[in-house]
């Protein structure tokens, strides 16, 4: 249930999710910096800003990440505009008051903040309208869509998102709102306008286990269809008990990289826990590195592979790993035992990428 005071208490689990969102960020606007002129970013449910010990929210989290960007020198010829929607009239009061005693400070960096009242659903498809009315293509952008409960999400919205190559949503999938809600008829347009079509009610005589795999399966294949090459998705639990699972989508592999990578990252201890899954079977993540040992055992088979298609599939949404984990805390520790034979035709050692290294498993 969405709360009901204009501010409210920030619990575990947000921070859970806030740790990956910057994470990220801090890593994704230097990148997309580097070869593009203009950035967005785009929060279509920014509530008011902050939390009621004055701890950030998510637009305050984007901002801060450009700051620092800016100060590094990282993004200095690149303009960044951050939207903010709110639907609700008190929040987005208190973030209009936020953001109004920032904009002389962000001004400074080249940072563009807008605050818009109203839906995601209605702002964004204004913007989506007029671009495609004058021929343009949508800048780069990082767009969160993170309703409370089932409804303000449409697949089809998400789809002309990502229908921008260099254009990325992360997504909070509600799957208690739907647990609830689903069998009865006022919510079933909201629920086929999350997942595009009428293929959810297929879950409706199911026990509750395969409901919710088939739904969270559901909802990651529709993503891909929508044009997201890559769909990465964690659970953020509260002492064990899911409460939501944010999905990742993305065109790039380094995206789904990056976004492995701040998953990682993001520490499970004092309260709150980050589970993560990618791949067709949802491999949870874990310190051991020996299931990416297997999975790139069973994908490459005996035939020598070069090191770069090894580390294409790495970045992947093939594996929960990232490239960080696969030279020297897997390959290396395989050759070491003769688990892989590795042929340098320039002679070294290690396994850089650019010299003729390939890699026989087996």
């Amino acid at each position: 249930m969405p709360p009901r005071t204009t501010v409210w208490q920030q619990d575990e689990q947000t921070r859970g999710k806030h740790l990956v969102l910057q994470s990220y960020l801090d890593g994704w606007f230097p990148i997309l910096g580097s070869w593009n002129k203009r950035l967005l970013f785009i929060d279509g449910f920014a509530g008011p800003g902050e939390y009621d010990r004055g701890e950030p929210g998510s637009p305050v989290i984007g901002l801060d990440c450009v700051r620092r960007c800016k100060v590094r020198g990282e993004l200095a010829d690149v303009e960044v505009i951050a939207v903010f929607m709110e639907s609700d009239k008190d929040r987005f009061r208190h973030l209009e008051n936020l953001m109004k005693r920032r904009r002389s400070e962000d001004g400074k960096h080249g940072i563009e903040h807008q605050v818009l009242y109203g839906s995601f659903d209605d702002h964004m498809t204004l913007i989506l309208d007029y671009l495609d009315q004058q021929r343009l293509n949508l800048a780069p952008a990082f767009v969160m869509i993170d309703p409370f409960g089932v409804k303000g999400n449409r697949m089809d919205l998400i789809e002309r998102i990502l229908r921008n190559s260099s254009s990325e949503c992360m997504i909070s999938f509600m799957y208690e709102p739907i647990r609830r809600f689903k069998g009865q008829w006022e919510y079933e347009q909201p629920l086929d306008q999350l997942f595009g079509d009428r293929s959810w009610r297929e879950c409706l005589n199911m026990e509750e286990r395969a409901s919710k795999s088939f739904l969270h399966g559901l909802f990651r294949r529709r993503l891909k269809s929508c044009g997201a090459k890559h769909v990465v998705f964690f659970e953020v639990l509260r002492q064990n008990r899911h409460i939501y699972t944010i999905y990742f989508a993305t065109g790039h592999e380094q995206g789904c990289d990056l976004m492995k990578q701040a998953i990682w990252k993001a520490d499970p201890t004092g309260g709150y826990a980050v589970r993560g899954y990618a791949g067709r079977h949802g491999v949870l993540f874990g310190a051991d590195t020996e299931p990416l040992a297997k999975q790139l055992q069973d994908n490459f088979g005996n035939a020598p592979t070069p090191i770069e298609d090894i580390e294409q599939f790495v970045m992947s949404d093939a594996t929960v790993f990232h490239k960080g984990h696969l030279r020297q805390r897997t390959l290396a520790g395989l050759e070491k035992v003769g688990r892989i034979s590795v042929n340098r035709p320039q002679g070294g050692r290690g396994f850089p990428s650019g010299r003729g290294i390939t890699i026989q498993f087996g």
